[in-house]
């Protein structure tokens, strides 16, 4: 296989974070799965965070929406877009751990730290919760980047954890920031309508112009992951290119509906006329005309500013649109 079939045969695969408070959030698995081709998730931090889920005092409405969560993943993994990465998985890669000097140094910080938070009361039931809960996110987003790192050591596909927040800042989870663009970005997606089927969701990604868009998109944030701007800086620089990518589509399409009308009406006529005399070379010219319209928005599209991130704009054809 050469270096080109390696390209298109490679998948960007997003590492789940399963742990508590990702089970109770009501942003559905398939908001992820928009962004990436697939998904894969730690089976042991599944089960620890299922069984602590079964102990936490929940109402009727949160134990529905762990059930919903594990509904959805059971279904994702029948349709082969999500995988699991078991404990026995991680025994075989256990010496790529050890050779990996950064996954090492993450394991390392793993064990060395307590994650404990200084501000929280320890006596006080709730502050107690918090602090665990917000501990466990942390743990389990840590082993997340360690099992990245492995899979992206033995494979052409490209995996990348997903942080859903950051609690401290710390020279151990500053390295990877392409999480922090993707993270930005993934606040930006429509929320997923719990009822859309999957094949639309599959139908949706398997559309040419959804690909290049998607393309786009992917590769911003791999290059803006690379410069030195802040979160806050990405979420202003993201906001400021949507905007200028709607305004801008916003006016070729009402140029695009006026010219179409134009054409419409126009072409009927003439056609309808050439069509009676049988001048068949006119009455096609002005088919053309129509395709000519068309074409002009699609170059449009392709010359706008903020098209590297159009893929969200999109998003709104197969969801209404609320962000995150």
């Amino acid at each position: 296989m050469n270096k080109l079939q390696e390209i298109i045969q490679m998948n960007t695969i997003g590492f789940l974070s399963f742990e508590p408070w990702y089970i109770l959030e009501e942003t559905p698995i398939s908001a992820d799965l928009l962004y990436f081709d697939k998904l894969m998730f730690s089976s042991a931090s599944i089960e620890t965070s299922e069984f602590i889920c079964s102990k936490l005092p929940l109402r009727p409405i949160d134990k529905d929406l762990v059930k919903r969560k594990m509904n959805e993943l059971d279904m994702y993994m029948k349709y082969g877009l999500v995988c699991e990465y078991s404990a026995d998985d991680f025994k075989k890669d256990y010496s790529i751990f050890h050779s990996m000097k950064e996954a090492s140094e993450l394991g390392k910080y793993l064990i060395d730290n307590d994650f404990e938070n200084p501000y929280l009361n320890k006596k006080n039931p709730k502050d107690h919760l918090f602090g665990s809960l917000s501990s466990l996110r942390e743990i389990v987003e840590l082993k997340s980047r360690i099992f990245s790192i492995i899979n992206n050591s033995k494979s052409t596909n490209n995996y990348i954890p997903i942080i859903r927040e950051k609690y401290r800042q710390n020279l151990m989870n500053e390295k990877l920031d392409i999480s922090d663009a993707i993270g930005v970005v993934l606040k930006r997606f429509p929320i997923i309508n719990l009822d859309t089927k999957i094949e639309k969701i599959i139908d949706f990604k398997s559309d040419p112009d959804t690909k290049i868009k998607l393309s786009r998109l992917r590769n911003w944030v791999t290059e803006i992951s690379k410069s030195n701007m802040s979160i806050k800086e990405m979420e202003e620089k993201l906001d400021y290119l949507l905007l200028e990518y709607s305004n801008h589509m916003n006016l070729h399409r009402i140029e695009f509906d006026l010219g179409k009308i134009e054409t419409l009406v126009t072409t009927s006529l003439a056609f309808i006329e050439n069509l009676a005399k049988l001048k068949l070379s006119e009455a096609s010219k002005l088919i053309f005309d129509l395709t000519r319209t068309e074409i002009r928005l699609l170059k449009a599209e392709n010359s706008a500013p903020g098209k590297e991130v159009a893929f969200i704009n999109k998003l709104s054809k197969i969801t209404p649109y609320k962000s995150v």
